[in-house]
């Protein structure tokens, strides 16, 4: 059966207009819908299975609590595609084709991303905080450490900072997947050991992100847990946009915290509310409890899949 997509605009001529090309370039893998009320296209997606919805940003206000994977928000000021969540905006003034190339290609990447990971046997932990946490990553070490003794772990960083001017590690890896070079060779070419960790660094420099969406990143490391490791642990900076599509890829999310709780009880409330992962797989891990016992139940959870 093929995907659901929906479109409206304000001008109805122009909802036509796009959604008449559409089915012309992508009609054999998709099936567009325009719609000229709210409430029609909110109920036909309460009672259907809709992929998305291409609509323009004077609605914007009138669409979070609509049922849809994710949303492309026409406006006519932006030229550059600007994500955030599932929204993903597109400027209007240019070819329908351009805007169509754009939505393919995200969906033809969620779809390669979906297939689920091929060694099962690995499992993917994301370790996140929606605010800043000293020695973050050190402590994510920390851990892979300690399970390291009966398990193989990887640890992939993505704070951009964090490699600022190395010439290993996840900016070689983009510049593979980018030209279409990237193998398991090449990916074991970019692991460092560091006390006993197996380590693949983040990027050379910051601005080394901007050239993939975090479809693509999500697809790097579900190329990385193919590798044969037991646990790939992905440290992620603050940036949720940049791990969105890992942290639902992810078998668990590490939500890491401090004294300043209030914006992780914020974070999660977000996921439930926006629906954005199964929040069954979200732990916490209190830094401030850390020492050998805490460490030890949390390592035992990892190793077991059972609560610390």
């Amino acid at each position: 059966m093929k995907e659901v997509i929906m479109i409206m605009d304000e001008d109805s001529t122009y909802s036509k207009r796009f959604c008449n090309q559409a089915n012309k370039i992508l009609g054999k893998k998709y099936t567009f819908l325009t719609f000229a009320n709210l409430k029609l296209m909110r109920k036909y997606a309460e009672e259907n299975k809709v992929e998305s919805l291409v609509i323009s940003d004077g609605f914007i206000e009138n669409i979070d609590d609509i049922k849809v994977k994710s949303f492309y928000i026409l406006n006519e000021k932006e030229k550059k595609v600007r994500r955030e969540g599932k929204k993903t905006y597109v400027y209007k003034l240019q070819s329908s084709k351009s805007i169509l190339d754009i939505i393919d290609l995200d969906l033809s990447k969620k779809h390669e991303r979906s297939k689920g990971k091929v060694n099962d046997a690995c499992k993917l932990l994301l370790y996140y905080s929606p605010s800043y946490i000293k020695s973050k990553y050190e402590i994510v070490k920390k851990i892979a450490k300690n399970i390291s003794k009966k398990k193989k772990v990887l640890v992939l960083d993505l704070d951009e900072f964090e490699n600022f001017k190395g010439n290993v590690g996840l900016s070689n890896i983009i510049f593979d997947y980018k030209e279409n070079m990237m193998s398991p060779e090449k990916l074991k070419k970019e692991i460092v050991e560091d006390k006993d960790v197996d380590l693949i660094k983040s990027v050379t420099y910051p601005e080394d992100f901007n050239v993939i969406n975090n479809i693509d990143l999500a697809n790097i490391v579900n190329e990385i847990v193919k590798l044969g490791y037991d646990f790939v642990f992905v440290n992620a900076d603050m940036s949720f946009i940049k791990c969105q599509y890992i942290l639902n890829d992810s078998d668990k999310v590490i939500i890491m915290k401090n004294k300043n709780g209030d914006a992780v009880d914020k974070f999660k409330l977000y996921l439930k509310n926006e629906n954005v992962i199964d929040i069954k797989k979200i732990t916490e891990f209190n830094v401030d409890k850390l020492d050998r016992t805490y460490l030890s139940a949390f390592c035992k959870y990892c190793m077991q899949n059972d609560e610390p």
